[in-house]
């Protein structure tokens, strides 16, 4: 009988979180780890393995390896970018995109000789420009997707939780559009406990209520507040929020997650190239449904500035 098996490539900040991640899931028998890095790789993996004879750990067969061992992987999940000399990421994720351009379409070109079955999910930055990027190679786009705004919606979920003093996960919400400077919570579609966002007023009277725009910037600044306290990184959020789609995808789970995904449909009713997040059904079949939510006026116009930011990054690429 066979195990799942996950390939995380790129082991640095975030890649190493993904890995410490899996292991405490359960959901993969084996892990194989992927960076040009060899040594970064081997060490990572052997630092996980020497946790194996833990009580408290399960027998997981971890290794450094080579593309070719994506050939049966279940999920891999792509974490590379471009290591800075002074160790710090640079805020503006569209600063990634030029060292990140060549690192994508290599992890791309080698992923696509080895296997057309695994489920890709892609952490590297600028998130939306990248997949974007990804879904022009011959791979099944269904198979393709970015974690978004999964982790802009996380930190929506927590910031309204600890304002209104209730578990973060009885809010029921998530920000799509870009993700970064312009995502943007869908407050139409945000309900707490069943209640929707117009509504609370009238529960927690005690309570101002926060304009979308002051909800958006808080949102925006939390990735920031993270940036300066560990020197321009952000790993372990996002590391989880890739490692959620992946239990989703394994257990068939069709849960419903604000990922990034290719839109050539013009969604929206914006024409061009563009990628970005929208609700999606997850399941064993990757991206089974885009879920095209209605819009208010103010949220229309934001998902307009994302759409407009995205492309222009995409022109870069081109």
């Amino acid at each position: 009988m066979k195990t799942k098996k996950l390939a995380i490539i790129g082991l640095g900040h975030v890649g190493s979180s993904v890995l410490a991640t899996a292991v405490q899931t359960e959901l993969f028998g084996e892990i194989v780890l992927i960076d040009p890095r060899d040594r970064v790789a081997f060490g990572e993996g052997l630092d996980q393995t020497h946790a194996g004879g833990l009580l408290s750990r399960k027998n997981i067969t971890i290794y450094k390896g080579t593309y070719k061992d994506v050939a049966d992987a279940d999920i891999i999940i792509v974490a590379a970018t471009h290591v800075y000399a002074e160790g710090e990421i640079p805020e503006d994720r569209n600063e990634l995109l030029i060292e990140n351009l060549p690192i994508i379409h290599e992890i791309m070109g080698n992923i696509t000789q080895n296997t057309q079955d695994a489920m890709v999910i892609f952490i590297t930055n600028p998130a939306d420009t990248v997949i974007h990027i990804v879904a022009s190679y011959d791979y099944p786009k269904n198979l393709l997707l970015s974690t978004g705004t999964m982790l802009d919606s996380s930190r929506l979920r927590q910031l309204l939780g600890q304002y209104y003093h209730v578990d973060p996960k009885s809010v029921s919400g998530y920000m799509m559009g870009e993700h970064g400077y312009t995502a943007f919570p869908v407050l139409s579609h945000l309900t707490i406990g069943g209640l929707a966002y117009n509504e609370l007023a009238d529960h927690f009277p005690e309570i101002p209520l926060l304009t979308a725009e002051d909800i958006k910037e808080k949102v925006v600044q939390a990735a920031y507040d993270v940036f300066a306290a560990k020197s321009g990184v952000t790993n372990v959020a996002v590391a989880q929020s890739a490692i959620d789609i992946a239990r989703c995808i394994l257990l068939d789970e069709k849960s419903i997650y604000p990922v990034s995904v290719p839109m050539i449909d013009n969604e929206y009713g914006f024409s061009g190239p563009c990628a970005y997040s929208v609700p999606c059904i997850l399941g064993k079949d990757g991206v089974e449904k885009k879920l095209l939510v209605s819009l208010d006026a103010w949220e229309k116009g934001k998902l307009a500035q994302s759409v407009a930011s995205i492309q222009q990054s995409i022109a870069l690429t081109e």
